[in-house]
């Protein structure tokens, strides 16, 4: 299967009985933006984001918005109610996680349909197709000439010729 197509992948080896060893961690997100919540925590929506981070004995939630990180030890406290997020004493383990879900963050997941040789193949002969200027914030200083390529067809103005 081409990685950049499926994240995910085959149940089968478990419903045979076989044990796997896939990963040592799993994330989750969750978008909370439009729940009471963010709005009685003054949220702006960009904020209103949780991520969570498990191995077989810890769990990390990262809270966008300014929030320290909760922490449970799931071996310890299998219902969640001691919160170790700021303890000096896991700071390593919370490092470790928070490491987890930087490389997850990496991942190829918003390049699903297109393989590394089919852009390589789009590189070839540059780009005059509608599209986005790369470091470029307002178009205002830019000369009309130098945006023709980017702006698509023209649509005439009701009037004019």
């Amino acid at each position: 299967m081409a990685d950049h197509i499926l994240e995910g992948r085959s149940l089968m080896p478990l419903l045979r009985g076989n044990n796997v060893e896939w990963r040592d961690f799993a994330i989750s997100e969750y978008d909370f933006s439009t729940s009471s919540m963010a709005t009685r925590l003054g949220l702006a929506p960009r904020d209103c984001r949780l991520f969570m981070v498990v191995t077989e004995r810890w769990k990390l939630i990262h809270a966008e918005g300014g929030f320290r990180p909760m922490l449970f030890d799931l071996e310890t406290d299998p219902q969640e109610l001691v919160d170790l997020g700021n303890s000096a004493k896991h700071s390593d383990i919370i490092d470790e996680l928070y490491a987890h879900l930087h490389q997850w963050s990496r991942r190829m997941s918003q390049r699903t349909t297109v393989s590394d040789a089919q852009i390589l193949a789009r590189r070839k002969g540059g780009s005059a197709q509608v599209g986005v200027l790369i470091g470029v914030y307002g178009d205002e200083e830019i000369p009309d000439e130098h945006l023709a390529a980017y702006r698509g067809k023209a649509t005439p103005v009701e009037g004019s010729k």
